[in-house]
């Protein structure tokens, strides 16, 4: 697997102390070398609910690039709730984000995870 894959994983669910999990695409963040070399990923669950998709944590998934990326309907990448996973819980993968999205995506993560400079 590598980085901007689309994954459809068995993840866990916060809501049930994660003792259940669902099934959901999420996007393969960690770098390809760790992803060549470790057991586990670390990556962004997806979600259908766009309500917040306007948050600068937060990557749209629209347009042409649904194919690629091998949903059907629109889907947001919540780089606010990363997950390290073990590959198997991987079931494979959907498709792969193109070089700006993800381009785009190393930003939300910035974000969520403060490493831009503090304005003023």
């Amino acid at each position: 697997m590598l980085r901007g894959d689309v994954v459809l994983c068995r993840l866990p669910m916060p809501s049930t102390q994660l003792m259940q999990s669902k099934l959901r695409p999420a996007v393969v963040i960690s770098k390809n070398t760790n992803n060549r070399r470790l057991d586990d990923l670390i990556v962004a669950p997806c979600t259908s609910n766009t309500s917040r998709r306007k948050e600068p944590t937060q990557y749209l998934i629209d347009g042409a690039e649904l194919v690629s990326a091998g949903v059907v309907v629109p889907t947001v990448v919540r780089c606010e709730a990363l997950m390290t996973i073990p590959k198997t819980m991987v079931l494979r993968v959907l498709g792969h984000l193109s070089t700006s999205a993800m381009t785009a995506i190393d930003g939300c993560l910035k974000d969520a995870l403060a490493l831009l400079p503090v304005q003023g």
